[in-house]
């Protein structure tokens, strides 16, 4: 048996819904403590005695990888994976494996408050005292709050640590108190649960253990080998004992290249190619009609629906054969168990939810939830929702609910620029994000960042590319200096992390940050003042069923448990979807359209005869997570210097020849890279990685300097890959 109608009851309950729940999940927090005050000394927030702690990784990545450091005179000596999480299996992906030199023990990391001295974005800063730089910022706030109310405050955080504690548990509180606008922070995963819920009404299907079950193997805008790597192993392992393995990507990813038929549409059409095997598998009378008829709702007006998506339209919106259709769709109904597995890959275009609504139908239509193995693997992170005491982290009653107005974070630029927006923004504190890396519309960003009437504050490990144009730095905490509880959105393991030595120098944890300013602005509320150890043991203290023997103390000793679920896990074997019928829903009015559709992307005729190639900008980087680690010289060695893969006829079109010094441009802004004339992406198409930093590379710009920041139809996540370039050598 599945997730039941009870577990998703009491995640309602305790007041953690989708959206906030995504938030708590992905947000990101670094930032401090100040240990001069009482209020903020944390219980063993470090060591100088020999012992080994357990920890986990903070990263935005569905592995969570356990951890252990041993410490020795006060100093990390050993740092490795845990070998005793089976999930984890003793090995750290390669952004990690030197974590305590990259980061924690980094000599350019920030150990002191820093305040500006130069122009913004100059990077010229003068170490300040903690007491005189929170004097300053909490004076600053305390003004700009009473002359234009809090509204004119935005707080800017996302996965950089995804840490439940050091996210957004005490800034969500303090945020909320002042009455700050209030971050969307649809970035990432938003459109793929939107689609995922409006089909399923949850996005837990398959667990990822179960895929050595699984026999078709249908890996659709994900690369596990990158970024998944203990799947991949999985994956390997359901391979081993006879499964097959597909990918779906407009990128030729290194996932493709091991995969044993590669399947290469053109950027943005997956809607349209979801669809196309819909229609295939009714024509061939390949769908399981029992459980449609038992466990689906809206069959015959998809049928029906299905008569625009033949395979001779779907092929020319996709540009794949006809015939790779037929055949895709017919492996996957006959391939059994199949199982399709989906991540945030394809949701970054106009139809990026849609495409996953679409694509949640598949399952339903072939009866593939029937047997073990076989459905959909999307996200984990509902299983600790109802697992969890959300009590514990959501806001306080006092708070909950806030009237203020919302900002997209994937708008950022546009927000910091808009001079009819009433109250304009006057302050923005940014923590655990990089967004002059990270957000679209790159130099849009930093234009807004320029204004010298914005209060800038930045919590950081390093002086990055958003934090040289701060007003004022504060150090932050590494994940070895602080305490906190991380759940999983793509694994069923919790994990407690044990702070293993004191922080360096004045850093402080983000949890701490915000209690020194809360106490420095004069609050008194107790909720603001809530000690870290408090928040974790709080936030298990609950009976849930799958929380069944896990405690504070159980996890202090172990580092991580798995969730005590059913030792047998299928959702939907006899239906048990969590919508209102029970059912999949095939057909769906409470959605405007009440069926996915695929509307292709309409650019003006000048951006089609200026800019004649798609831009894809993807997370293809080995040793960056996002941001995390663009600055440390042996991964960026290890890595190499970034590409723009073209296609050999787009090349020769333009007189360029591989390895080749290119300019990249449209309206947007322009980025110099190596031309790498390649098979990788088809003819039409270009790629460039996401991740560098746009002050380590020529010209001071990267790949979000060409993406815009249109949103995209469910979700309201960034449809990135919708941008269009010309390429031109240098």
């Amino acid at each position: 048996m599945g997730a039941s109608n009870e577990d998703m009851k009491h995640k309602k309950k305790n007041n953690i819904y989708r959206r906030e729940f995504i938030e708590l999940s992905v947000k990101s927090a670094v930032g401090a403590s100040l240990i001069s005050l009482p209020i903020l000394s944390e219980i063993g927030c470090g060591t100088t005695a020999d012992k080994t702690i357990h920890g986990v990784c903070y990263h935005d990545c569905p592995d969570r990888c356990s951890w252990t450091v041993t410490v020795r005179n006060g100093k990390v000596e050993k740092f490795e994976a845990s070998k005793d999480n089976p999930y984890t299996a003793g090995k750290l992906c390669d952004k990690m494996v030197n974590f305590p030199n990259d980061v924690t023990y980094h000599p350019d990391r920030i150990l002191t408050p820093l305040k500006r001295t130069g122009l913004k974005g100059s990077g010229e800063f003068e170490p300040v005292s903690w007491e005189q730089a929170i004097k300053e910022v909490a004076a600053r706030l305390t003004t700009i709050i009473e002359q234009d109310g809090g509204e004119a405050v935005l707080p800017y955080s996302f996965g950089g640590n995804q840490g439940l504690v050091q996210s957004d548990s005490i800034a969500g509180r303090f945020f909320a108190h002042i009455g700050a606008s209030q971050l969307e922070r649809t970035i990432c995963g938003n459109p793929t649960v939107a689609g995922i819920m409006a089909t399923n009404g949850q996005t837990t299907g398959v667990l990822p253990e179960d895929i050595i079950h699984s026999r078709f193997i249908l890996l659709w805008g994900t690369n596990p080998v990158n970024s998944n790597q203990h799947l991949w192993l999985m994956i390997e392992e359901a391979r081993k004992r006879g499964a097959r393995l597909v990918v779906i990507d407009p990128f030729q990813s290194q996932t493709a290249l091991k995969a044993d038929w590669h399947i290469q549409p053109l950027p943005g059409t997956d809607t349209a190619l979801a669809l196309g095997l819909m229609h295939v598998i009714f024509k061939e009378q390949l769908q399981d009609q029992d459980y449609i008829d038992n466990y689906t709702t809206g069959a015959n007006e998809m049928k029906a629906h299905l008569q625009k998506y033949d395979v001779e339209t779907v092929s020319r919106w996709t540009g794949l054969e006809s015939e790779t259709i037929i055949q895709l769709a017919k492996s996957y109904a006959q391939g059994k168990p199949s199982l399709i597995r989906v991540l945030v890959g394809l949701e970054h275009q106009t139809n990026g939810g849609s495409a996953f609504r679409a694509i949640a139908m598949l399952p339903a239509l072939t009866g593939a939830w029937r047997q073990l193995g076989g459905g959909l693997m999307n996200m984990t992170y509902e299983l600790f929702g109802a697992a969890l005491n959300w009590d514990s982290l959501n806001l306080p009653a006092a708070l909950a609910n806030p009237k203020t107005r919302m900002i997209n974070m994937i708008q950022l630029g546009k927000a910091l620029n808009d001079e009819t927006l009433k109250p304009a923004i006057r302050a923005l504190v940014i923590f655990n994000s990089n967004p002059v890396v990270t957000t679209p519309n790159q130099n849009l960003v930093k234009r807004g960042l320029s204004r010298e009437n914005l209060l800038t504050v930045v919590l950081e490990h390093f002086m990055t590319d958003t934090a040289s144009y701060a007003d004022y730095v504060f150090p932050a905490t590494t994940v070895l200096e602080n305490w906190d509880l991380l759940d999983s959105w793509g694994s069923t393991y919790l994990n407690i992390n044990e702070p293993a030595i004191e922080p360096l120098g004045e850093a402080k944890t983000n949890t701490g940050f915000f209690r020194i300013l809360s106490k420095e602005m004069g609050f008194k509320d107790d909720y603001l003042f809530e000690s870290d150890i408090d928040i974790i043991q709080k936030t298990l203290d609950s009976d849930h069923e799958y929380l069944k023997g896990i405690t504070f103390k159980s996890l202090k000793k172990n580092g991580w448990a798995r969730l005590n679920l059913p030792k047998t896990w299928m959702p939907h074997a006899v239906g048990n979807f969590n919508t209102p019928s029970g059912k999949c829903n095939l057909y769906n009015a409470e959605i405007d359209p009440p069926m996915p559709e695929y509307v292709p992307f309409k650019y003006s005729d000048e951006d089609l005869k200026s800019f004649p190639f798609q831009l894809l900008t993807l997370k293809s980087p080995r040793h960056f997570l996002n941001s995390s680690k663009g600055n440390v010289s042996h991964l960026r060695k290890k890595e190499g210097k970034p590409f723009l893969d073209m296609h050999a006829v787009d090349a020769a079109g333009k007189d360029i020849n591989d390895g080749d010094e290119i300019k990249i441009f449209n309206q947007r802004g322009a980025v110099f890279l190596t031309a790498r004339i390649s098979q990788k992406v088809r003819k039409g198409v270009v790629c460039m990685p996401h991740g560098y930093w746009p002050s380590l590379m020529k010209g001071g710009s990267s790949a979000n300097a060409l993406t815009d920041d249109l949103l995209t139809d469910m979700g309201r996540g960034g449809a990135i890959q919708e941008a269009r370039v010309d390429v031109v050598k240098v």
